[in-house]
Order: C-alpha cells, then sequence, then structure tokens
C-alpha cells in the first residue's frame, strides 16, 4: 500500500528526506504506509529532469517486482474483516485520488473479501454474490486502468455495504 508525499520542503529538509529514503534504500526495506517493501538487489530506475512553464521539474521513479501474495490461511473473521477493511481504506485512498491502486493491492481486496465471504450466513448469500460481482468488476476496473469505472464500483461497493450493515444490525 502506497505512500505518497506532496508538501514543500525547506532545501535542507528535502535533502533529509533524501538522506533518510537513502538509508531506507541501502538498507533493502523501504518503510510504506502500512508494511514495509524490501528492495531487492536490481532496481529499475526512471529520473526526468526538466524546465517546464518557468519551473524545474524532478521525477525520480523506482520500480521492482512485488512478491506474490502469501496464500491465506485459516483466520478468523474478526482478523478477515480487520484486514478487508484496512485494504478497502487503501483503495478507497487511491482510487479517489484518480489514481490506479498497485497490484497487491487489488490482489489483497479479493483474497480479503474471499476470506470474509467463508464466514457469511446463509441468508446473506444473495447480498454476497453481488458483493463478489463488483469486487470482480473492480478488478477488472483496475486491470484496464479506467479510472471512472473504478471510481463507480468503489461506490456502488460502499453503497452495499452500508445496507448490508444496516439490514445486519435489524
Amino acid at each position: 500500500m502506497g505512500i505518497k508525499v506532496e508538501k514543500r520542503f525547506g532545501r535542507q529538509e528535502l535533502a533529509k528526506f533524501f538522506a533518510d529514503l537513502s538509508k531506507q534504500v541501502e538498507s533493502g526495506k523501504l518503510e510504506g504506509e502500512t508494511r514495509p517493501w524490501t528492495i531487492p538487489e536490481q532496481v529499475d530506475v526512471a529520473i526526468h529532469l526538466k524546465e517546464e512553464e518557468g519551473e524545474v521539474v524532478a521525477k525520480i521513479k523506482f520500480r521492482w517486482p512485488a512478491p506474490e501474495p502469501v496464500p491465506l490461511g485459516p483466520i478468523s473473521l474478526k482478523e478477515a474483516k480487520a484486514r478487508l477493511i484496512t485494504c478497502f481504506k487503501e483503495l478507497q485512498r487511491v482510487i479517489l485520488d484518480g489514481l490506479t491502486p498497485e497490484k497487491r493491492t487489488i490482489q489483497d481486496f479479493i483474497s480479503y473479501s474471499n476470506a470474509f465471504a467463508a464466514f457469511v450466513q446463509p441468508e446473506w448469500q444473495e447480498q454476497l454474490a453481488d458483493y463478489l460481482v463488483h469486487v470482480e468488476k473492480l478488478e477488472s476496473a483496475v486491470a484496464n486502468r479506467q479510472v471512472e469505472a473504478m471510481q463507480e464500483e468503489l461506490q456502488i461497493l460502499v453503497d452495499r455495504m452500508i445496507v448490508c450493515h444496516r439490514e445486519f444490525k435489524k
């Protein structure tokens, strides 16, 4: 799950930020918002420095393959819900910013949705089936980088969860 830094730095503060980042890269562990990422020995890097519209713009991109998700073993309902909520919040944050989530994030969301589904009572199977259809549609929109479709499916999932929670509490 990602990190996005957008703020104004003083020159010394920026240098400290890059020094801290450099130490993390050197150690092989980059601290993410919800977990650390292991950095392999070889990393693809793109650096773009240009002047546009009276400003100097520098873009630095690092890229390496994400590890394969670890298959979920048996987990409790409480753990499945907690993981699903964390993952869903990350999806909301990224998608509502108009960005495409990382492949790992959507894979985790699908895994946690399926883990949660294992606990659903028979009387909720119809609502669960509808939820899982929209999870698949979200997955497809992410794979095709269709931001509007991602936002639409995300809203449908939010609406379905609200109705489900309201009905469940009755």
